[in-house]
């Protein structure tokens, strides 16, 4: 079904099951599931990943950080910018034979919005030993972390986005979780309003930041809804014939 913009949110020919793998249809539905398994599987395990490399494998602070971001800053840095750029290259991918579609255009720009978050670093924690990076020398660290954060607020927004394309298609063809996908796309939302939220009054559990928790839950949202979208490539059998 195509819209005003000329977009549409069908996608390909979906075979009716993963098993012949000497067909093309089957092998580009299989690389188009296992792009979401994984983009949704670093979404879930990033957080807690960057926890523990920080606090038990490098033996850092115990603490949550302020942030996600703040783990840049942190011994997780390679886990936090490589995890990233693997997300924003598949999301780059994703897709990318089918450039009339929302799935591909969103999926784009969250791909292009999280290689930025990856490269343009927040600011550094106060009292902070590590010097400031290249970047933020050239254009100074407020202007960098400036861009740092419209970039993470596209990623998030661009996710919610596909969530509710995620849904609609669902609800359209029939099977699949369309309930499940448009949650996960109200949690991003509104962990969204809550960390923009955190920074006009005091929502701090402790160590738990408003941002923090906020961030949190929008990976947590979107990584969900992925794994779910891709849990066609485990076996189940594909029980709607576009774009699921």
């Amino acid at each position: 079904m195509r819209t005003v913009s000329g977009l549409t949110t069908d996608t390909f020919e979906r075979p009716r099951e993963l098993g012949d793998r000497a067909d093309p249809t089957v092998l580009y539905a299989r690389t188009y599931l296992l792009i979401r398994l994984v983009v949704g599987g670093v979404g879930v395990l990033l957080p807690v990943a960057l926890w523990l490399v920080d606090a038990l494998v490098l033996q850092g602070s115990i603490t949550l950080r302020g942030s996600l971001s703040a783990y840049y800053h942190s011994g997780a840095r390679d886990l936090f910018v490589g995890a990233l750029c693997v997300v924003g290259c598949l999301l780059l991918t994703y897709l990318a034979a089918q450039r009339r579609t929302w799935d591909y255009w969103l999926s784009t720009v969250a791909g292009v919005a999280v290689l930025g978050v990856a490269f343009l670093p927040t600011q550094r924690p106060p009292f902070s030993t590590t010097p400031p990076t290249p970047l933020q020398q050239r254009w100074g660290e407020h202007p960098v972390a400036a861009a740092h954060f419209a970039c993470a607020a596209v990623f998030i927004l661009s996710l919610a986005a596909l969530c509710f394309v995620f849904a609609a298609r669902d609800r359209r063809w029939g099977g699949g979780h369309p309930a499940l996908h448009r949650a996960c796309g109200v949690v991003i939302l509104v962990a969204v309003a809550w960390a923009v939220a955190g920074f006009v009054v005091d929502l701090d559990l402790g160590w738990l930041t408003a941002l923090y928790a906020g961030e949190v839950a929008s990976v947590w949202a979107f990584g969900l809804s992925w794994l779910v979208k891709g849990s066609d490539l485990l076996g189940r059998p594909l029980l709607t014939r576009r774009g699921s």
